[in-house]
């Protein structure tokens, strides 16, 4: 939360930040600070844009302001699995009804679809709609994936244990939530930024 609120303040300050200048200022890698940034535009809808002339980012709406109270990356990619994992033991032991009731409060601020979610109306994309097919063949059978993922902070493999895909219209896209072998964290990979995928034929547990 702490570099977002320094980003936000750099952005109104007119110093144009980037990837670059966040990790040299918090010294953390520029892929993790380019996820930051994704996560500003994308879960915080933050209207900025990158000004190429000067090497940085913007607010097309001055009259933007952060939320208040707002879920970390952390934060949403833990409920989105512990939803996931409940849902899960449903199937087995049924519903929990104090428990669903907060489960079904948690959906509310989270995105959520449930695991046999069909591709939403707005994706067209062949290479999207084929990434869903594998992971989800992945997904079924338990196997580890290797791929080729594109950030702000450029390309880069990473090695994931898929759980589940997801949709979401509000910014259109269909991701995958994974846990990442490089990083050691359960993450969020959008579909139409994988470069490309191959299954390493190892299991892992789920």
């Amino acid at each position: 939360m702490h570099r977002i609120l320094w980003f936000d303040e750099q952005i109104r300050a007119g110093h144009f930040p980037n990837a670059k200048s966040m990790a040299e200022h918090f010294e953390i890698s520029v892929r993790q600070a380019g996820r930051d940034i994704e996560y500003m535009q994308d879960s915080l809808r933050a209207p900025m844009s990158y000004n190429a002339r000067r090497r940085g980012y913007e607010y097309n709406d001055a009259a933007y302001i952060l939320p208040s109270v707002f879920l970390t990356e952390t934060d949403i990619r833990i409920v989105n699995f512990l939803i996931y994992k409940y849902e899960e033991a449903v199937k087995s032991i049924g519903y929990v009804e104090g428990l669903d009731r907060v489960v079904q409060t948690l959906k509310r601020f989270v995105p959520y679809q449930p695991e046999d979610s069909e591709l939403p109306a707005f994706i067209v994309d062949a290479r999207t709609a084929q990434h869903k097919h594998d992971i989800d063949r992945a997904i079924e059978r338990g196997h580890k994936l290797s791929v080729v993922y594109a950030d702000n902070a450029g390309e880069h493999e990473v090695d994931i244990h898929p759980y589940r895909t997801y949709s979401q219209v509000a910014p259109a896209h269909v991701a995958v939530i994974a846990w990442c072998e490089q990083s050691g964290e359960v993450e969020h990979f959008r579909l139409d930024r994988i470069e490309s995928i191959r299954c390493s034929g190892q299991s892992y547990l789920r």
